[in-house]
């Protein structure tokens, strides 16, 4: 019997494989199209891109059913691995995979799951992951998110219309079958519902899109140009003050004056040139002898000091290698510890043409670069940083927050975020997000500068279209069904009212049939032909219930013969080995509950091939009925269970027996049956062995265990001479 029945599960489990192969043949080839479609996603903005390989599965759940939905989702989404680097996909899209299957075969459509599960499931924990383990600004998350529900929407709606439109799907065999047959009030709905759905979101994308790339084109020409002016100016500042230096020194190189003619004259060059914060004059040795203000040198004459600028980088390009230098941006020392640039330029005598005697120094106040910044109109959102070329900061927009002489460090954004222009932060050096978008310039003394637009604003930009794509997609849904139904209901009310007039209703008198001049022309035919042939309806109908009433009654009656054949031995009447394996657990759960004992004796007839052997199988079946008759009368309780076992096995399954008579009584059985003549055509006498056991019902739960002991019994019955009881209590 074993044997049989593992022979029957491979049996069932090849055929089982042979339908399904099918359903998972389908579902690869179509995981493996969107894991390649996903390898590249359609980017959108930044880091925002389009995914369509999901189709593969949403079309796996309507067909198949959540498993083999999840099992699809798993090979697209690989790809959507491969190219983000980030396992939450298979989290988030297996889900969705899961509910829209499970949608499925509650019978909701692919759409309506799909904005359920964004709503309630998607977008909650899609937030989730992003709070706790992305870098991702907290301004970013409400934008990517909703973008990632729209996306959604977009590859359910695409699914379900490629079901809709393909034939193949419709012919599926395997496919999940609808458990109600749906209306088509809300087929009418729900394909009204596809179609807006998919247009007015790849319209809206597509639009948005477009808009977007304008706005990121002009944005950064607007840099570009703000960019090229700055720097214009910015250098010409640079070289009118260069100029003034080097005019200067070339002035006093021709002309011989004193001390205190110089000291006028630079107040006066001074005053011509407010960009220089200070200026000064020295002699060959570095000691400042003029300066302006003029106020600056008898201020430090008075404490009995001279400064000397011998050891100044300004002084050692100017003096020694004998020509004009723009410093880099240094602290100021000996007027001042404002941060400055130096202009600087040799001095000489009309005698000594290459012998400098001192130089000519101007401070360039870095204030004054404000003015050129606030000169910037074009955009009040941009900001600019004026960089040496030592990357020490020169000016910097007061907005940034960025001091003077500090090293200007930036990083760059993730490369996730794909945008055609420069990016950089400077705030927040570790955002995947990008602050600024930037543009520079090189002047001519290898400074650089940089103009600096906030990113944000135009994220800001993009979401408000996003939440409006959004919110007109619910109003435009929202109408769309209304209108759908009224206009489902007008086409389908005369089917309706045409469908209960014909039929045995007794309400049915009362219903117009709502068919007028302005029905359709196909519901007006049906309506004709409906009412031609109704008696013939009615008649068809008697003569199916009659035809159905009496089917039903052989159907009932062959239902009782099967039951039977089911439950009982053909040969003996007696039940059979899997009637007794169906009721052993609430025999035993009873007994268990109540405290109460199981008996479970195995028979097996003494040489029962032999009486085959020699009184022919009409002699063996006599047998074996009469055994059966014999159990019968000895083992008569309702709670007692007969059962023919094998073939020449029988099984007696006795609950809430008395432990101290059923020895004797099956004791009793067995001599009873040795002593019983079977007349065939031959008398002849048969014996039987025994093996019993007694127990509580909380000794197992499996009836396998309760025969294996009874067979252990039979067994030594069998081997110390046949014809025995072999009785034993079982210990819990």
């Amino acid at each position: 019997m074993i044997i049989d029945k593992n022979s029957y599960q491979k049996q069932r489990r090849a055929l089982l494989w042979k339908i399904e192969k099918n359903k998972l043949l389908l579902a690869s080839v179509l995981g493996l199209i969107g894991l390649l479609v996903n390898l590249y996603p359609i980017h959108l903005f930044a880091n925002i891109q389009l995914i369509l390989g999901n189709v593969s599965y949403v079309i796996v759940a309507i067909l198949f059913g959540p498993w083999y939905a999840l099992y699809t989702a798993l090979i697209t989404v690989t790809g959507l691995m491969i190219a983000w680097d980030s396992a939450h996909v298979y989290l988030l899209f297996g889900v969705e995979a899961l509910c829209l299957g499970f949608a499925r075969r509650r019978d909701i459509y692919a759409l309506y799951a799909s904005f359920g599960f964004w709503i309630f499931i998607g977008m909650p924990l899609f937030y989730l992951y992003v709070f706790l383990f992305s870098e991702l600004p907290s301004s970013h998350i409400a934008f990517i998110i909703l973008k990632q529900g729209i996306n959604g929407l977009v590859y359910a709606s695409i699914g379900s219309m490629l079901v809709i439109l393909t034939p193949s799907f419709w012919q599926f065999k395997s496919k999940i079958k609808d458990t109600q047959r749906r209306t088509f009030n809300g087929q009418l709905t729900y394909t009204f519902t596809l179609v807006i759905t998919i247009a007015l979101l790849l319209a809206a994308l597509l639009f948005n899109n477009q808009f977007i790339e304008r706005q990121q084109t002009l944005l950064y020409q607007n840099i570009e140009n703000s960019a090229d002016h700055l720097g214009l100016s910015t250098q010409a500042y640079l070289d009118s003050h260069t100029r003034a230096i080097k005019n200067a020194a070339a002035w006093l190189s021709l002309n011989q004056h004193s001390t205190a003619e110089e000291q006028i004259l630079l107040s006066q060059l001074h005053d011509n040139y407010p960009g220089f914060i200070t200026m000064l004059l020295a002699d060959r040795d570095g000691t400042i002898i003029g300066a302006s203000p003029a106020s600056l040198l008898p201020s430090n004459e008075v404490q009995g000091k001279q400064i000397n600028i011998q050891d100044r980088n300004y002084f050692i390009q100017a003096f020694i290698n004998q020509r004009t230098f723009t410093s880099p941006v240094f602290q100021g020392k000996g007027f001042g510890h404002d941060p400055i640039v130096a202009i600087s330029a040799p001095i000489y005598r009309a005698d000594t043409p290459h012998h400098p005697i001192g130089i000519i120094e101007g401070s360039l106040d870095l204030n004054e670069f404000k003015a050129i910044d606030n000169a910037n109109t074009d955009s009040n959102n941009q900001s600019i940083v004026l960089i040496d070329k030592n990357k020490r900061i020169i000016y910097a927009s007061d907005n940034l927050g960025l001091a003077p002489l500090s090293l200007f460090s930036y990083s760059l954004p993730s490369k996730n975020y794909i945008t055609p222009f420069p990016m950089l932060n400077i705030t927040q050096n570790d955002n995947v997000a990008p602050e600024f978008v930037y543009a520079s310039v090189t002047l001519q003394n290898d400074w650089q500068l940089f103009v600096l637009n906030p990113f944000r604003p135009l994220v800001e930009l993009v979401e408000g279209m996003y939440l409006a794509t959004f919110a007109i997609l619910f109003v435009a849904l929202s109408i769309t069904i209304y209108l759908s139904r009224v206009i489902s209901s007008r086409l389908t009310l005369p089917l309706e009212n045409i469908a209960n007039k014909f039929s045995t209703s007794s309400e049915s008198a009362r219903i117009e049939y709502a068919v007028d001049d302005d029905s359709p022309l196909e519901i007006y035919t049906l309506f004709q032909r409906l009412q031609q042939s109704k008696s013939q309806l009615i008649s068809y109908q008697l003569e199916l219930e009659e035809k159905v009433a009496i089917r039903t009654l052989e159907l009932e009656h062959a239902n009782c013969k099967l039951k039977a054949l089911a439950e009982k031995d053909p040969l003996t009447g007696l039940y059979n080995r899997r009637y007794a394996e169906d009721k052993f657990p609430a025999i035993q759960e009873l007994c268990q509950r109540s405290d109460e004992v199981i008996a479970i004796a195995l028979l097996d007839l003494d040489k029962f091939k032999f009486i085959n052997d020699t009184y022919g199988h009409d002699g063996g079946d006599l047998t074996l009925k009469r055994i059966a008759e014999l159990l019968r009368q000895e083992f008569k309780r309702d709670s007692d269970i007969i059962v023919r076992y094998g073939g020449e096995e029988f099984l007696l399954i006795m609950p809430l027996c008395n432990a101290l008579k059923i020895e004797h009584h099956l004791e009793s059985f067995r001599r009873k049956l040795e002593n019983i003549i079977i007349k065939g055509k031959q008398p002849f006498q048969v014996t039987t062995s025994i093996g019993a056991v007694i127990g509580n019902g909380t000794f197992s739960t499996s009836l396998e265990e309760w025969v294996k002991q009874a067979d252990t019994n039979l067994y030594q019955a069998k081997e110390t001479g046949r014809n025995k009881l072999v009785f034993t209590t079982l210990k819990d």
